[in-house]
């Protein structure tokens, strides 16, 4: 026993030293993908919702501890679990929020990969160096340089072993993917090749760079009207410098991360407000008119500088675009006329585009409601976009009615027990019948609801300052109608293009007279409609704005407070919102994290 202790002890040793980490992480997981197994064979009763949670509870804990002690695509991995909130239990929703930090990569490793990369020692290529990291993340670290030419630049340098880790990593999250199919009887696995493939092409850095230079030819040569004049910008790339685990590029001085609300203001001068709405448009431009989105666009990759040509105003800097995705035209024109349609309060419309994706919405109007809302990311009933505080407006409202009935009458804990339980059961067989022919679902979905998600998470940062939707459904408006007034050789030729999936609406006329005022009405009725939600957000920010008045006239008068839970709502400008697509969520049998509906 004690020769078999002092194996495994130097066996461990040499793989610290030697075999980065390599057994030691792959044991890590092992063994908490068998307690995971263990606990959900053992103790998941299906009866009773108080071992259910904990089950959940615990499983997510134990790969949480995982994601954050193996680290490197651990992390990404983790993240794309915790991003599908509409499947997935409530505890696994802490995995989307796990923060892409790690410990610095030490300067000689630093110096030994520009080395291997580019064959020469950081000193003979830069003038200058910076021994210490801007900042540093589980797949690379970045390090302040000047060129010998005078340009300053980032320099962005792989983690030595995050090639050696990467096989592993991925196929620790795939085999994962697999249990959590068994485990919930849902299809889970019908993607994870895709999202580990995304993820492992991060680690290449010549991808990153062509991502680079193609969001800045965007940029620069295909901006709408309100992004030209450099409201937007990406950072130049070194084509010469770079390599598939170093990338060079320029850095961008005096810049601040745009939910850096104390940097914005008082350090750069620059409107809150206006520098979210530039936000939000630069990445309605991605999805809608561009077609290649950034999938991690959090904080930290999206700067605010002072305009370098107007310092008056500000410019939106775009950087780290390792995980971009681009969408097919055909699917990017479906997912244009998707929101068409939420706009236009067309069920039968959002039917034939889900239809086209193998997503079985069911025979009412409720699946449409359910999928409507997760693309908005707030309520949508169907006849209103923006429900009332008092339930749905305009859809047969007595499940509505019955599941309110049912909650104002589940007082006692075994009432409110036996409800939890089936509402889990409901999203159970909700989430199957959406994913019925999981063949058919277009991937892109995956990492563009993780970006909308990021994007409502920025605005929530901020107190959400702007309207979101309406933002993102007039670049779709304007979009669609450009794409109708000047389709693309592949769309003319796709079938999806005036095909079946919607003969009522997507046929070209035969003429350009005909295709003129058949866009341009459809443009005034898309644009009437966000001027509608337009006037109610109006009318909401009115609202709030007199209950500060009101409340800061009380604190100076000394009069009573109005109370706490009314200043945590003032960050909610879309409260009635959030409570219908909570109250929708039950009805489906989603538990809804109240945080995830603001902004």
């Amino acid at each position: 026993m004690a020769a078999l202790g002092t194996g495994v002890g130097a066996l461990f040793t040499w793989d610290y030293y030697f075999g980065a980490r390599t057994l030691s992480r792959n044991t890590r997981t092992v063994y908490n993908g068998i307690l995971i197994v263990l606990d959900y064979k053992l103790n998941y009763d299906t009866n009773d919702i108080d071992k259910m949670n904990g089950v959940h509870e615990r499983s997510a804990q134990r790969l949480l501890h995982v994601c954050r002690k193996n680290g490197g695509l651990y992390v990404k991995a983790g993240q794309a679990i915790g991003i599908q909130v509409a499947i997935l239990p409530k505890p696994y929703h802490v995995l989307a929020q796990m923060f892409d930090g790690a410990e610095p990569i030490p300067l000689d490793a630093v110096r030994n990969v520009i080395r291997e990369e580019l064959g020469m020692w950081p000193e003979e290529i830069f003038a200058e160096f910076d021994p210490n990291p801007i900042g540093s993340a589980s797949i690379a670290q970045v390090h302040r340089a000047r060129l010998h030419t005078g340009e300053t630049v980032a320099v962005k340098v792989q983690r030595p072993d995050i090639r050696r880790h990467a096989s592993w990593d991925l196929l620790a999250f795939r085999l994962l993917m697999q249990i959590y199919e068994r485990v919930f009887e849902i299809p889970f696995t019908f993607a994870s090749q895709y999202i580990s493939d995304q993820i492992e092409l991060e680690t290449h850095f010549d991808h990153e760079r062509l991502n680079t230079e193609r969001i800045r030819n965007h940029v620069l040569n295909d901006a709408p009207k309100h992004l030209k004049g450099g409201v937007a910008y990406v950072p130049a790339v070194y084509p010469s410098l770079s390599s598939p685990r170093l990338l060079v590029m320029e850095y961008i001085d005096g810049a601040v991360k745009m939910t850096d609300v104390e940097g914005l203001e008082n350090r750069l001068g620059l409107n809150v407000n206006e520098v979210m709405n530039s936000v939000c448009e630069v990445f309605a431009a991605q999805v809608f008119r561009w077609g290649f989105v950034n999938a991690d666009p959090h904080p930290s990759n999206v700067l605010i500088r002072r305009h370098p040509q107007n310092p008056s105003t500000h410019q939106v800097v775009l950087i780290d675009h390792g995980l971009s995705i681009p969408l097919a035209p055909a699917f990017r024109e479906q997912y244009l006329r998707l929101w068409q349609y939420l706009f236009a309060n067309d069920v039968e419309g959002i039917k034939d585009i889900c239809k086209g994706w193998g997503v079985n919405l069911g025979s009412d109007a409720m699946g449409a409601q359910m999928l409507g809302s997760a693309v908005l990311l707030q309520g949508w009933s169907g006849r209103g976009r923006r429900p009332g505080r008092h339930g749905a407006q305009g859809h047969d409202s007595s499940q509505s009615l019955a599941a309110n009935d049912a909650e104002s009458t589940a007082t006692s804990k075994e009432e409110k027990k036996k409800k939890d339980l089936e509402t889990q059961r409901a999203m159970k067989a909700t989430v199957k019948r959406f994913l019925e022919n999981y063949e058919m679902i277009p991937k892109e979905l995956i990492f563009l609801g993780r970006s909308m998600r990021i994007i409502q998470a920025n605005n929530q940062a901020l107190g959400a300052p702007v309207d979101r939707i309406s933002i993102l459904a007039k670049g779709a408006c304007d979009s669609l109608y450009d794409l109708r007034m000047h389709p693309p050789a592949t769309l003319k030729s796709s079938p999806n293009h005036g095909s079946p999936l919607d003969k009522r609406r997507v046929s070209p006329p035969t003429s350009w007279i005909r295709r003129f005022i058949s866009a341009n009405v459809d443009w005034f009725k898309f644009r009437l409609a966000i001027a509608g939600m337009d006037v109610a957000f109006g009318k909401r920010g009115l609202f709030w704005g007199l209950l500060w008045l009101k409340e800061t006239w009380q604190t100076l008068s000394g009069a009573l407070k109005i109370s706490t839970a009314h200043s945590i709502e003032q960050e909610e400008k879309e409260d009635p919102v959030q409570e219908q697509i909570m109250a929708m969520g039950q009805e489906f049998g989603v538990e809804i994290d109240e945080k995830l509906l603001r902004g």
